[in-house]
């Protein structure tokens, strides 16, 4: 065999090679994208999700200045700050684990149908980011990892990410409202005011010469330091969630705590009777009313003044 024909084979076979792992793969290679979505978050205005836990109703997030407002269409609040990032970072870098599907009739197995899937879009102004459909997740117990079905709105493929993705989207409208209700820094409370029916109320305050007591007073009277810190650590962070939407105040509040200290501004929390059911209110998130809920709030903020003494 000639010179010449040996290099044709051998160069036919290279360019075989060469063509067969471009458009089919090597055993290594995989054979789907390898970013179903990038976000650069700081250009995002607006998200909007409608989730199966809402009805699919569409919860619409828009940003204004360096803060973000929550809407269901009829009522429009701060929204949390937390559930935001988780929101927006989640969208970061969304890589692909494995392609499970592509196509239209395992939609609903995965969930990623119009009926069970959770729709998520963002934009910069008009300018559409992202489009996904996210679906369920699976909790590998054995591994103790998590992964979520999703699916590119305007694709058939079905893919699995890592993470919990179905539970950051897939949540009812009061989820992602702020629910902030007290929060303070517990050494730097000096007085606290409570306002009550009767002749009930009383102040608790901090005096400034520590060295004939626990630094507390109750109406003038020498607190018990154990008992005035733990009721301070209890407002260091409390939340809400049973949110009141259908109350309006009618009358003056029945009972009134006014938090004062260093480098704060005055919290004030009002507690509204609506006949056997108090409604509760905080300066922290002056237009959000709260039912007593499950949380006990009520009980911790409003205290009598034996709670400071040792019984």
């Amino acid at each position: 065999m000639s010179k010449n024909k040996i290099l044709l084979i051998v160069f036919g076979v290279l360019l075989a090679v060469y063509f067969g792992n471009k458009f089919l793969g090597s055993n290594n290679d995989r054979n789907f994208r390898d970013v179903l979505v990038a976000l650069d978050t700081s250009t995002v205005s607006k998200v909007v999700i409608e989730a199966r836990a809402n009805s699919h109703k569409p919860v619409v997030f828009t940003k204004e200045g360096v803060s973000w407002t929550v809407s269901n269409g009829e009522k429009t609040d701060d929204a949390d700050k937390s559930n935001v990032k988780s929101i927006l970072n989640a969208l970061i870098k969304l890589e692909p684990q494995r392609l499970v599907s592509n196509s239209e009739d395992k939609w609903a197995q995965y969930e990623v149908n119009d009926s069970l899937g959770t729709k998520v879009k963002m934009y910069d102004g008009d300018k559409e980011l992202a489009n996904l459909v996210v679906g369920k997740f699976n909790f590998n117990q054995q591994a103790r990892t998590a992964a979520t079905f999703v699916r590119l709105s305007d694709e058939e493929e079905v893919y699995t990410v890592d993470g919990f993705l179905a539970s950051t989207y897939n949540q009812e409208f009061n989820s992602f409202r702020d629910k902030t209700f007290v929060k303070t820094t517990p050494e730097n409370l000096t007085s606290l005011k409570f306002d009550y029916a009767g002749d009930s109320s009383f102040v608790l305050n901090k005096v400034s010469d520590t060295s004939t007591g626990s630094g507390w007073q109750v109406n003038g009277v020498e607190a018990d330091s154990a008992s005035v810190q733990k009721y301070l650590n209890g407002l260091r962070r409390l939340n809400q969630r049973d949110f009141a939407d259908d109350f309006t105040p009618s009358e003056g509040a029945a009972y009134t705590l006014t938090i004062d200290g260093n480098n704060m501004n005055s919290i004030v929390v009002k507690g509204f009777m609506r006949d056997d059911e108090v409604i509760l209110n905080s300066s922290l998130n002056s237009d959000a009313y709260f039912k007593k809920g499950s949380l006990n709030v009520f009980e911790k903020l409003f205290v009598s003044s034996q709670s400071f003494f040792v019984k």
